[in-house]
């Protein structure tokens, strides 16, 4: 009994961490600073948050939707003119999402049962988890769209490299900053009242 209980309360949160991220995907503002071209967000905070309160398997499970909500506004609805170019790939716009979530429940995973060590691991963790993010939709945008999107930004090809880069040390900088914060802020107290969180990785 006890332990279908706390499925159905493990169930419940993953709920409302979902449906959170559906709410900041809508909603201006919520979880993306329209800032162009590639609007900058605080989405995954949420997805590192699901992570560290309820475990990898499921912080993987809310990236995952958050993922698949952007893909389907890139072809929908897309915020930016360039969404249809960039975002309709789900490597872009699907896998980085999920490893936020897998990133974020491993490394603090090592520092789940060391108490005296847990706000510093969840502060980790939430910078490590931010920048994959970052990084691997930068990186994937290089790989697969460079010419295109050197094209759509007006920056010649040779020197995408390094606006990219720039990204990541002004906007990817920022949000890891933001999840280093705010992350274990949020996510100690629900910690400590929750008793879903694992003792072992999945």
């Amino acid at each position: 009994m006890k332990n279908s209980k706390n499925k159905a309360y493990r169930t419940a949160i993953l709920g409302i961490f979902t449906a959170i991220i559906l709410l900041q995907s809508f909603v201006p503002f919520l979880g993306y600073i329209p800032i162009p071209p590639l609007n900058p967000t605080i989405i995954h905070i949420t997805v590192i948050i699901a992570s560290l309160v309820l475990g990898i398997k499921e912080g993987m499970i809310v990236g995952g939707v958050w993922g698949l909500v952007r893909l389907v506004r890139a072809f929908a609805a897309p915020q930016t003119p360039l969404d249809p170019l960039i975002f309709t790939n789900p490597l872009i716009s699907v896998l980085p999402r999920i490893l936020v979530g897998l990133v974020a429940g491993l490394v603090f995973y090592t520092f789940r049962k060391k108490e005296k060590q847990q706000t510093f691991g969840m502060a980790l963790s939430a910078v490590l988890a931010s920048l994959t993010n970052t990084v691997l939709v930068l990186s994937f945008i290089y790989l697969f769209y460079k010419d295109d999107y050197a094209t759509a930004i007006n920056v010649d090809s040779s020197n995408l490299m390094y606006v990219l880069g720039g990204v990541v040390l002004t906007n990817g900088v920022a949000e890891a900053v933001a999840a280093g914060i705010l992350g274990p802020i949020i996510a100690k107290p629900l910690l400590k009242i929750s008793s879903t969180n694992k003792n072992k990785p999945f």
